[in-house]
């Protein structure tokens, strides 16, 4: 008999035990005895953690995420999915305008994005800069022939202009242009003005080896700190492509747009 009351009295203290482990907080338990805990009476969650931590391992690098980790107490973290960062486009300017700044001659100016840009520094004058409209093509009816039209500006400097006045360096200039090339002047201009500096400007066009006109110009042209500057626009010459008179507008504001950094000496 009192074998009998001491099976059962361990058996009650057995269950006691078991039913305190169940729903007790562990979290007093040291780490390693809390996974024994969990295998034991938790063995289901565990195999499952287990289970997807294999997949993630096996396929997270081909995803591009990292693989789920499983804590000490059975919850399964977020999967977190790797974003590559891409560099979003540049925005072109609000008005279709950029500006280009040459750091060796210290000048900037603004000009349409559809126009292409080059830079140049040979010769005497040194020809700093081209810039060209956009390309405009016709095509004979007749013929089927097309041809390519084109208005460009080129922007020159002078580093030893004679003679060194002005109004002296642009007559010369004209005279020079009227020997070579025959002119005929359309305008002239003494109250234009080249990065808020004095300038004189001219309006021409050229002629062909049969007389016909070819192709027409404005020029610029302005003495600063003991240089000469000449801003060109040209296209060819006609009354129905209209290339010259189509960008002249730009051309213009190219111009207008021209700002010269000037060096001051101290006296």
């Amino acid at each position: 008999m009192n074998r009998e009351k001491l099976i059962a009295i361990i058996l009650v203290l057995s269950l006691s035990a078991n039913i305190y482990l169940l729903f007790a907080n562990h979290d007093f338990l040291d780490r390693s005895v809390q996974s024994v805990v969990n295998v034991v009476f938790y063995p289901y969650p565990a195999a499952m953690n287990n289970t997807s931590l294999s997949n993630e391992s096996l396929n997270g690098s081909a995803n591009g995420t990292f693989p789920t980790t499983i804590p000490i107490d059975g919850e399964p973290t977020e999967t977190v999915p790797i974003t590559p960062t891409e560099t979003p486009p540049p925005t072109p300017p609000p008005d279709g305008w950029t500006t280009y700044t040459n750091e060796k001659y210290k000048f900037t100016l603004r000009y349409p994005i559809t126009w292409e840009i080059n830079d140049q520094d040979t010769g005497s004058p040194s020809k700093l800069l081209i810039l060209t409209a956009p390309v405009e093509t016709n095509c004979d009816t007749i013929s089927a022939e097309c041809f390519k039209y084109i208005a460009s500006m080129t922007i020159l400097i002078d580093q030893n202009p004679k003679p060194t006045v002005l109004e002296d360096y642009f007559n010369s200039a004209v005279a020079k242009l009227q020997e070579d090339y025959s002119i005929t002047s359309t305008s002239k201009s003494a109250s234009s003005y080249l990065s808020g500096n004095r300038a004189y400007q001219i309006e021409f066009y050229t002629r062909d080896k049969r007389g016909n006109p070819e192709r027409s110009y404005m020029h610029y042209y302005t003495i600063i700190d003991q240089k000469g500057y000449i801003i060109s626009y040209t296209g060819p010459y006609s009354t129905w492509e209209n290339v010259y008179s189509n960008n002249k507008g730009d051309a213009q504001r190219i111009i207008d747009s021209f700002k010269l950094e000037r060096a001051y000496t101290p006296v």
